[in-house]
């Protein structure tokens, strides 16, 4: 089993407004992007890690010297307009070999190599395994005014996280059909979903934050220390 990790590191930071891109935000004083890296690197069932970064982040990422610390970190491919595009480059840039492929999204900094291994193991004959939590809050559908339309059943409902891992072709024939029938989707089980894969969900964990804004950063910063202080005090 060959298995390609993909970290999608395209996003600019722009709603974050903190001067720099968001994948070098920094949590505990590591990049976000190298955090998503490490546990890709310790995780024993992946080969290869790529990452896909915005062109000016390229630079940035050399600068750190990444290959001295994750031999698994085989290139760097640049990222395209949508997330989606940025994926598929990601793809493209795979191992000849790889038959599995893990697609995680950088500014999700709490990953754990025991996710990654988990989703990989619970994979079997489906098309992709994803990580998702059940919606607990009510949901209201509104109108462009911010008028309530509705309130809308939350069950059955879940957000969806990172990593997702797919079979590699799998995922390649959902990218290509994507590409030739114009489909845009935030999130890769959606494209591998229309040509009929079968997904099967994982529960999501509460600490899988998904960094988007400045306050995301500070309760990033919080989970890893605790979760450093957690690992240190089972030592």
């Amino acid at each position: 089993m060959f298995v390609s990790a993909v970290v999608v590191a395209g996003g600019s930071g722009a709603r974050m407004g903190i001067g720099v891109e968001k994948p070098f935000a920094e949590v505990c004083g590591v990049p976000m992007v190298l955090h998503s890296i490490q546990a890709f690197q310790s995780c024993e069932d992946v080969s290869q890690v790529v990452v896909v970064l915005f062109k000016e982040g390229r630079k940035r990422f050399d600068s750190l010297r990444p290959e001295r610390r994750f031999q698994k970190l085989t290139t760097t491919v640049e990222g395209g307009p949508r997330r989606q595009d940025s994926v598929f480059n990601g793809l493209l840039a795979c191992d000849q070999r790889s038959d599995i492929v893990v697609i995680h999204d950088a500014a999700r900094p709490m990953l754990r190599k025991e996710w990654v291994a988990s989703a990989i193991e619970e994979l079997g004959d489906y098309a992709g395994v994803i990580y998702a939590a059940p919606v607990t809050d009510t949901l209201k559908r509104a109108a462009a005014d911010g008028v309530v339309q509705e309130t809308v059943s939350r069950e059955n409902l879940y957000r969806v996280q990172t990593p997702q891992v797919f079979r590699k072709d799998w995922l390649q024939k959902a990218h290509e059909h994507a590409k030739a029938e114009g489909l845009i989707a935030t999130d890769d089980a959606a494209l591998v979903e229309a040509i009929g894969g079968k997904i099967k969900i994982l529960p999501g964990h509460p600490w899988n934050l998904k960094v988007t804004f400045q306050d995301d950063l500070v309760i990033a910063n919080a989970l890893l220390s605790a979760r450093s202080m957690e690992w240190s005090a089972s030592e």
